[in-house]
């Protein structure tokens, strides 16, 4: 089993090539998970923010990321907290995206908690302020 400092160590890196490329690349995050990850979003794919729909894959996170870029611009995305016990690693911090359509900023406080298993994520879910990307997405 790697060590949770190796998870964090991952996990850095993928947040840094995220920011890097303003969410342009995905393949940082597809480089960490598994074939069978899980991941779930507080939005739980609300008809205003569908991508947020639970995903089961890693096909499934490539699809959630490219509608997630398809409708939001990053505008800032600072994860610098990071706090790892055995095959977890949360991770806390702010983001701010502009949806294309509506041209509205969602600014909020952000939790990510991942799992690990054999040196990749097998699931991660995210945390963040619901009613406020909700409202970004509606004219």
């Amino acid at each position: 089993m790697a060590a949770p400092n190796d998870h964090v160590s991952l996990l850095r890196q993928a947040y840094a090539r995220w920011v890097e490329t303003s969410g342009r690349d995905c393949e940082c995050w597809m480089n960490i998970i598994a074939d069978d990850v899980t991941l779930g979003s507080l939005a739980e794919g609300s008809p205003q923010v569908p991508f947020t729909a639970r995903r089961t894959s890693k096909a499934g996170v490539r699809a959630y990321l490219e509608d997630l870029m398809r409708d939001w611009e990053m505008i800032s995305h600072a994860m610098d907290e990071f706090i790892a016990q055995n095959d977890r690693v949360a991770v806390v911090g702010r983001v701010v995206w502009r949806h294309k359509g509506t041209g509205k900023v969602a600014d909020t406080r952000k939790v990510d908690i991942w799992r690990f298993h054999n040196g990749k994520a097998v699931d991660f879910e995210e945390y963040y302020d619901t009613a406020g990307l909700i409202a970004a997405a509606t004219s």
